[in-house]
């Protein structure tokens, strides 16, 4: 039996619709189950910062927001084994005032850095797949630099406006 090229063509559509069916119900549960953003006030977001900001009391940020870039010895603790979870929490204020949190396996997390460098160029790369106050803020930040200061923390940054960022890896 010989197929037709309509038929072959057909085929191929079909194909090519139902991968990417595939491929934005995958995206969806993924944001869906690793993205939780909503309303909050300036005392909530306080309140959750504290808490983190305390659980990370004795760890000094492996990005150094005044240099926009890693430092060399951000006295975390030593990579005591590979890392799996990217997580990130932000306030953001611009507009209505909300709190985001984001939790990515590592390996998405590469997705988003420079695939020619694995270097992360703005904070908002940090945010997989949402826009925040923080996006434009220049930084250098390499996926080896976070892999061999292993769990940790990341990143706590604030604006003047009151918006406020965390990011760690566990």
């Amino acid at each position: 039996m010989k197929l037709s090229t309509r038929s072959i063509l057909l085929k191929l559509g079909v194909g090519a619709v139902v991968a990417t069916m595939w491929l934005v119900s995958a995206g969806m549960f993924f944001y869906m189950r690793h993205h939780d953003s909503r309303p909050a006030s300036v005392e909530t977001a306080n309140a959750e910062f504290l808490k983190l900001r305390t659980r990370f009391a004795n760890q000094q940020p492996l990005l150094d927001m005044s240099e926009r870039r890693a430092r060399e010895n951000a006295g975390g603790p030593e990579a005591v084994g590979p890392v799996r979870s990217f997580h990130t929490v932000i306030f953001d204020t611009r507009g209505e005032q909300r709190l985001i949190h984001i939790t990515a396996p590592f390996w998405f997390a590469r997705r988003f850095a420079r695939h020619n460098t694995g270097q992360f160029q703005w904070l908002g790369e940090l945010t997989f797949l949402d826009d925040t106050e923080f996006d434009p803020e220049m930084i250098q930040l390499s996926l080896d630099q976070i892999e061999r200061h292993g769990p940790g923390l990341i990143v706590d940054y604030r604006h003047s406006s009151g918006g406020q960022f965390m990011a760690w890896v566990e």
